[in-house]
């Protein structure tokens, strides 16, 4: 599992527990369907003057055959690393279909459930 954390630095303890708990719990879902890819995980935090402070996650998949990039920004910490985990997990889903689609295209349809038994 290679994951890669970029803004740490701006962040306390608590959170960069938070962020790694989180991330690997998610990133489990991920790497089923992409065995070798690196994933690299960018942290930004906006303070204003009070005690709360707005996250942005950008979220970078890099596989031998494609890149995909989610982002999200939120208040809440948790809900910003689901939700971007959510938008990966959906591309990757979108990503993984139209290959199978395009195969089959590529293949027939008849020949493609062959070779799949």
């Amino acid at each position: 599992m290679a994951v890669i954390y970029g803004g740490l630095k701006d962040l306390n303890s608590i959170e960069i527990q938070q962020i790694k708990l989180l991330v690997d719990q998610e990133y489990v879902k991920v790497e089923r369907e992409f065995r070798e890819a690196k994933l690299i995980v960018e942290i930004s935090k906006a303070e204003k003057a009070g005690a709360r402070a707005k996250y942005s996650i950008h979220l970078r998949l890099e596989d031998p055959n494609l890149m995909l990039t989610a982002d999200d920004a939120d208040w809440d910490l948790v809900k910003t690393v689901r939700v971007t985990f959510g938008k990966l997990i959906e591309q990757a889903q979108k990503k993984s279909k139209k290959a199978v689609v395009k195969k089959m295209k590529k293949d027939g349809k008849k020949n493609f459930i062959k070779n799949l038994a």
